[in-house]
């Protein structure tokens, strides 16, 4: 296992570096009333690769649901066959459950079928309760992400969630740090991990290749 997947953000204490997106999460999700839902996670700008899109999802999904009972689909082969398997699913109750929601994350959303699009805007208008549907995409809504199709509708019906790729270097550095000195590959100060994640424009899964190739060993 790479260092990236063993050390993917499992809590939101590990999640750093993206504080206004998580606390607005935890905002909506961990309302009292909180049943069901959607959310849209994009990034803002360029290189906006590896800023913790898809942990944030499997953040949110594991808070929400059992392992068994969360679903990741790559939006290339989300087609609307899969949509109506999600909503098949959906009113499946899940009694051995010890958390009670189900949970899809559709990574690359924007490359969703023009079928899946609308399958998505019926199932997501009346979403049954205790279900939970996440997009990841690295694409800013408003960028004509299906087509000719007005992506207005299906934004609309999603908690839109921006990650940001600015300010991510020191904190970025000392997870990676962290990480590097657990694995027995580190040697270099804060400063020198700064300047790696500098280098590898904020993407995290980057920064953990190279380290994994020893470049923060002692020389």
């Amino acid at each position: 296992m790479m260092l990236y997947q063993k050390y993917r953000p499992a809590t939101w204490a590990d999640f750093v570096g993206q504080d206004k997106a998580a606390a607005r999460v935890r905002r909506i999700i961990e309302r009292q009333d909180f049943d069901r839902g959607a959310f849209w996670i994009e990034a803002a700008g360029a290189n906006n690769s590896g800023i913790g899109k898809t942990s944030l999802a499997w953040i949110i999904a594991r808070s929400l649901a059992d392992d068994f009972f969360i679903t990741e689909l790559d939006g290339g082969r989300c087609d609307k066959r899969a949509v109506e398997d999600m909503e098949r699913a959906s009113r499946t109750m899940t009694w051995c459950a010890s958390k009670p929601f189900r949970v899809w994350i559709v990574n690359e959303a924007h490359a969703v079928t023009q079928g899946a699009v609308d399958a998505f805007l019926t199932f997501l208008e009346a979403l049954p309760r205790h279900c939970v549907v996440i997009f990841t995409t690295t694409r800013r809504v408003e960028e004509g992400l299906f087509g000719d199709m007005d992506s207005g509708p299906f934004a609309s019906r999603c908690h839109r969630i921006t990650l940001t790729n600015q300010g991510l270097a020191q904190a970025f550095a000392e997870r990676a740090r962290m990480i590097a000195q657990a694995e027995g590959l580190d040697g270099r100060p804060v400063e020198a991990y700064v300047k790696l994640v500098q280098t590898c424009k904020n993407n995290m899964r980057a920064v953990l290749q190279r380290i994994e190739a020893g470049e923060m060993c002692d020389e």
